[in-house]
């Protein structure tokens, strides 16, 4: 287990580092999108599609249907603990899509994929790159529907947008070469792993450096806010736990883990540029992201620490 929380505490540590570069103003506010850019469209397709290549001739213990099917039970149980909770806790209508999608749907790419990379290695990254697909289907599908919810926008759902991203493409691409047995040429190998190198370290600065963006006193003035990291970061993987103790199969242990880390990530970004797009609740999804990754960083080594 030591190996597990040296792997996560370090990784937390960069995201400091990033908040403290950004508030110190050595990265500029306006070149963050442009570096998360760089990450999301260019080092981690590169490492998701290295993590799915380094499978070749590797005998996998992990039967890929049960990600899956995990996978599923993890938003099933995420949408009905959420849908009770905003009704319990009196969340305005504006805000109660903010408060379901943090709930919902976690940061798979900024964060899951470096964590399983560093802590479960390649494989761990493969299984949490195939379950991101989902992740990503339904953040371009039900997440919009969320984040526009009791607003005046009527918007279509874009099959485009919910399938045709770089991720999805290099989990494609990556299996192509898997199955096909396809060799990468030594020299594009070595310039892949380079790439693919850099995206674990970069991603959490750059967590960090938008999280410096923000103002922390207008985060913490929503007394209310602060009941969305007990549920997203410690009630749901709890649930999750006991779910898939009680499954009728028995599920391979490294699935198991992968779907506990990914219960325990804090929400997933992406919000924050959907309400934007979208000209509604950007208050709330940013706060929600804020809290959330902030108080991850002590959550997600807790919890994996009771899981293995």
């Amino acid at each position: 287990m030591s190996v597990v929380a040296t792997s996560v505490f370090l990784l937390f540590a960069l995201i400091f580092l990033g908040f403290f570069i950004g508030k110190r103003g050595i990265v500029q506010k306006n070149s963050i999108p442009d570096l998360s850019n760089l990450v999301l469209k260019v080092t981690m397709p590169v490492t998701v599609f290295c993590s799915i290549v380094d499978q070749q001739g590797k005998s996998s213990s992990s039967p890929y249907w049960q990600i899956f099917v995990g996978v599923i039970l993890l938003y099933l149980c995420s949408a009905l603990l959420s849908l009770a909770v905003v009704k319990v806790l009196r969340v305005p209508k504006d805000e109660q899509g903010v408060w379901i999608f943090s709930c919902m749907l976690s940061n798979n790419g900024f964060m899951g994929l470096p964590l399983a990379l560093s802590v479960f290695g390649s494989e761990g990254m493969f299984l949490m790159a195939l379950g991101n697909v989902i992740g990503n289907l339904l953040i371009f599908s039900v997440g919009i529907k969320l984040l526009t919810w009791h607003f005046p926008i009527k918007e279509k759902l874009n099959l485009r947008k919910m399938l045709v991203n770089n991720i999805n493409i290099a989990v494609v691409v990556g299996f192509i070469f898997l199955l096909g047995n396809i060799p990468v040429p030594d020299i594009a190998d070595q310039l892949l792993a380079y790439i693919s190198n850099i995206t674990s370290g970069l991603s959490m600065i750059v967590v960090g450096l938008s999280l410096s963006r923000l103002a922390i006193r207008e985060v913490f003035r929503d007394k209310r806010m602060f009941f969305l990291p007990v549920l997203r970061l410690l009630v749901l993987p709890l649930l999750v736990m006991a779910v898939l103790s009680a499954l009728p199969f028995e599920m391979d242990a490294l699935t198991r883990d992968i779907l506990i880390l990914t219960a325990a990530l804090p929400s997933a970004s992406a919000q924050s540029m959907i309400t934007e797009q979208y000209h509604t609740n950007t208050s709330a999804a940013s706060r929600a992201v804020f809290i959330t990754t902030l108080f991850s960083i002590v959550t997600v080594p807790l919890v994996m620490t009771i899981a293995l």
